[in-house]
Formats: structure tokens, sequence, C-alpha cells
């Protein structure tokens, strides 16, 4: 409730006020015509119908991705009656069931650990102020927790059934139709869990060799067809971010284009983009970056600390180690994705947010915290 306010009254709105507008009017319309408040989400007002699935702009897919909060809002304002901080609370209660798998799948990992993951699942600065306002986040990290949840309990048990089959695969959709690009990041971690976990594989060398044939994949597959050409959607990516006007905190970048050699040239500058910045001097031209400055300095000091004081624990089972390693692939390769697409670093750290809980989690649960405060490497 209090970041609902603030983002009223400190960013005019902003995206969560846009949704929140558009979702009355759907509301109001399916009171004068519900057959077009159901269908209409279906419809394409492009002449160039429902082509252009991984397009930026000018997509019936692009759009969806909106129309789908406005359409989820306006079910909750039957009940609020269109109160906008009432569909806030409604928000937040179906988001938090993502926190709460992702927090019991790492505490049956980590026993005896669950205040901080408390913390790491659920009280993370910028992860707590994006998933609990009203945007794609929270609503992705609801897919990917039920997603994680239960493939990590369908392994344990070596087995699953035809209704966590229909959700897993449903919240693969969900995650698809909001932000493809997670998708793309999601699918080769998650088949290198899954190899790594059921046929007992080496956990490090199997995610090595899904993600080495998964590189050549994604640069390969345009020779098949056109319409496969990944590297030249991301590419095409950056370029709708870059033609966006008056981002306050919009960084210089080189232009990606849709070739191996432009994608290792531009490498480093993604990760630093992705996984560094903002820096406490980028809040010097825009002074709202500073708390997040100070966050990300944070993480890096922890890590720093877990290279130095990490508790060495080889007796992880082989479905727990794959898992931690899922998690950090899949975050690292999501924030590269995000390095080399993004030029504006408020975007960079909201895209970013849901996705440090999976590599600060092990980071924090691996410390030799008395170790650490007693100096001794």
């Amino acid at each position: 409730m209090a970041n609902a306010w603030l983002i009223f009254h400190y960013t005019h709105g902003g995206d969560t006020w846009e949704y929140h507008t558009e979702g009355l009017k759907e509301y109001h319309l399916l009171f004068i015509d519900p057959k077009e408040y159901l269908l209409n989400i279906f419809h394409s007002g492009y002449q160039t119908g429902y082509s252009g699935l991984f397009s930026s702009v000018n997509s019936y897919w692009n759009d969806l991705k909106e129309n789908l909060i406005v359409k989820l809002l306006s079910i909750f304002d039957i009940f609020s009656g269109g109160y906008y901080y009432t569909n806030v609370i409604f928000f937040n209660f179906i988001v938090l069931f993502g926190n709460v798998a992702l927090y019991r799948v790492f505490a049956a990992i980590y026993k005896g650990k669950e205040n901080i993951l408390l913390i790491s699942c659920f009280l993370l600065p910028s992860f707590l102020l994006f998933t609990s306002s009203i945007h794609k986040e929270g609503l992705i990290l609801l897919a990917l927790g039920i997603t994680i949840y239960m493939v990590y309990n369908s392994l344990n048990k070596k087995r699953i059934s035809i209704t966590g089959i229909i959700s897993i695969l449903f919240c693969l959709l969900y995650i698809f139709l909001q932000r493809n690009f997670v998708l793309i990041a999601l699918l080769p971690a998650l088949l290198a869990w899954l190899l790594a976990s059921s046929k007992q594989y080496h956990p490090l060398k199997t995610f090595v060799i899904v993600y080495s044939i998964s590189v050549i994949i994604f640069f390969a597959a345009g020779m098949i067809s056109p319409k496969l050409n990944l590297p030249y959607y991301v590419a095409q990516k950056q370029l709708a971010f870059l033609a966006l006007k008056n981002a306050h905190s919009a960084i210089p970048v080189d232009t990606l284009h849709p070739t191996l050699i432009s994608f290792v040239h531009n490498s480093l500058q993604a990760f630093n983009h992705g996984a560094m910045r903002p820096y406490i001097a980028d809040g010097g031209a825009a002074p709202f970056l500073y708390p997040f400055a100070i966050e990300i300095t944070l993480y890096q000091l922890l890590f720093v600390i877990f290279v130095f004081y990490q508790k060495r624990n080889n007796a992880f089972p082989i479905n727990d180690r794959s898992f931690i390693l899922f998690g950090v692939f899949f975050s690292l390769s999501l924030m590269m994705i995000i390095g080399y697409t993004i030029p504006i670093i408020g975007a960079i750290i909201r895209y970013r947010s849901i996705y440090f809980p999976f590599i600060l989690s092990p980071i924090l649960c691996s410390i030799n915290w008395k170790r650490a405060k007693s100096y001794k490497y």
C-alpha cells in the first residue's frame, strides 16, 4: 500500500496507474457489452494480424503483455468497486504465492536457514518494491515460483501428476506471453536441471553442455527460418528501447547487431549494465538511483564475503545442487539479456529485480558468518 501511494505521488502513477485506468474501462465494458469484454483480448487491430510474435512494437503479442494485466485488474474491479488500493491488496495476495513457493524450495535445501531465506525471498529492497506494485514482475514471479516448486517436488518424488504438468505448461505459457525472452532463458536452465537430477549426471558439466548447445541453437536457428532469427529480435528489442524519449536514467550503449561478433563485442558491457549498475556516481544524474546503487553495492560486497568465507558443503543431493545451479545460470543469463537490450538504468533495475533471490539465497546461506565476523580467512 505504501509503495502504491509513493508511486502515485512521486512518479505521477507510472505504468501501474495506466493499467488501473485501462482496467476500469474494461470493468465498465463488462456491464455494457459482455461479449466484447470476453472477446476483445483476442482481437488484433493491426493489418499484419497476429504476426510479429517477437516484435517489440506494433504487434498483437506485444500489446497482449499489458492487456493480460488490464483484464486481470478488471476482474479485481468487480470485487473492489474500482478502488486502486484494494486492487493492490488483491494483486499482492496472489503474487505472494510465488514468494512462498520459492521460499519453500530454498528452505527444503538450506534447513535451519529460514530467517535468512525470509530476507532473500521476501525482503530484498528492489525485489519487494517491484513485486508489490502492479507490474509484470510480480506475475512472472508467481508463474516462476509455481513452476519451480512443482518441478523440484516432482524430481524429489520421481513422479508428476497430470495436474502438475498442466500447471507447469500454463505457467510457462504465461511467462512467454508476458516476457518471451524470460522463457527463452528459462528453457535451457530447466532442461539442464531436469537432466542432471533425473539422470544423476554431474550438475555443473550438464549445465555447461546444455548452455553451450543452447548458444549454438540461438545463433544457428535463423538459418532454418528467418522467423527463428533470435539474435535479430534481441537487437530489435534494444532499438525499441533506444527509441524511447525522455528517459531520466538512459546510458550510452554500443549498438547491438544480430551477429555472433557483435554479441561477443557487447558481452562485457551487457554484464556490466545488467549485473553491476547503477554505480553510486549514476545517482548524480538521477538521484532516485542512489538507493538502488547502495543495494547493488551491498550485493557485490556479499559476493566478496562469500568467496572468502563460504562453507563448503558437498553433501547436497544432486537435485538440490542442480536447482542451485539452475538459479545461478538462469539469473545470470537473464541479466545478460537485460544488459544487451536495455539502455535505461531504471528499467534494468525493475526487470532484473525478481531474479536476485536465485543468486543471493545460496550466497547468504553459504557464508560462514562466525568466521567472517572474526575476520579469519
